[in-house]
């Protein structure tokens, strides 16, 4: 019967596995740059929040839809400025495909409570109930 012999003289390597840290770093990299584009385009629109006493951090998710509303009434979501009957489609199929979708309005202090609450109505019409108001805290 025959043995292999096993050369214990060879020196065996070690080290840092880089591959999956390499991997790790893009995955971290893909999330931190998705995460600017979402708040990019949020703060691409200049809105004067309301300020409120109970402000907190907001708790923004990926999947958050941002209703902007500005002065003249005019509502913009991802850059484009739409209708409410078109925001209200939109919002109606986010809904069946997402349920319990949230959405996050924004509007500007000085706008028309007639504008905000269309979007609220745009809201319940598509039977979505996770709504939350931007505003920023109260300065002392």
């Amino acid at each position: 019967m025959r043995f292999r012999s096993f050369d214990n003289t060879a020196e065996e390597e070690t080290g840092l596995p880089l591959t999956p840290l390499i991997d790790i770093i893009f995955l971290l990299l893909i999330f931190y740059i998705s995460i600017g584009r979402i708040q990019q385009v949020e703060s691409q629109i200049a809105l004067a929040l309301p300020t409120a006493q109970s402000a907190e951090s907001p708790q923004q998710s990926i999947g958050d839809v941002i209703i902007n509303v500005d002065t003249e009434g005019t509502l913009t979501v991802n850059n484009q400025q739409m209708s409410v009957d078109v925001l209200e489609d939109k919002l109606k199929r986010l809904a069946e495909i997402f349920p319990g979708q949230s959405v996050i309005i924004r509007s500007d202090g000085e706008a028309s409570w007639n504008d905000v609450s269309q979007v609220l109505d745009a809201c319940s019409v598509a039977d979505i109930w996770n709504i939350k108001f931007a505003v920023l805290p109260e300065e002392e």
